[in-house]
């Protein structure tokens, strides 16, 4: 199997994972049609990226543009790590978003419920 092609199958499940994830939180209402937007956006070019990685490689070659060895199995493993790190991060910044707006709309209750305490006395 070549390297090129184990660096895209081990890639593509957390980028359809994040495509999925970015959908999801749209439809929930959660993020924004302009955040779906970008998402989609990014994950698409990280995803073209991967597939283009070897015939990009091999074009700079045959061009003596590069004179570095093909993709080594540590490359791999880096750029996977990478882009596991990325989702993870993305994950993690929906999250703390959501935490924030439920957090906001707490504060707005408790506000809410403590002018009425104060104004029913």
């Amino acid at each position: 199997m070549s390297r090129y092609l184990l660096l895209f199958l081990l890639n593509l499940p957390f980028i359809i994972a994040s495509m999925v994830s970015a959908v999801v939180s749209y439809k929930l209402g959660n993020s924004s049609k302009r955040r779906l937007k970008f998402q989609m956006l990014m994950w698409t070019i990280i995803l073209v990226g991967l597939a283009a990685a070897k015939p990009l490689y091999e074009w700079l070659f045959s061009n003596n543009l590069t004179q570095s060895e093909p993709l080594s199995l540590f490359d791999v493993v880096q750029i996977t790590g990478i882009v596991t790190v990325f989702y993870i991060a993305n994950r993690t910044r929906t999250k703390l978003e959501t935490l924030e707006r439920q957090t906001h709309d707490l504060h707005q209750e408790l506000s809410i419920r403590l002018f009425k305490d104060r104004k029913s006395k």
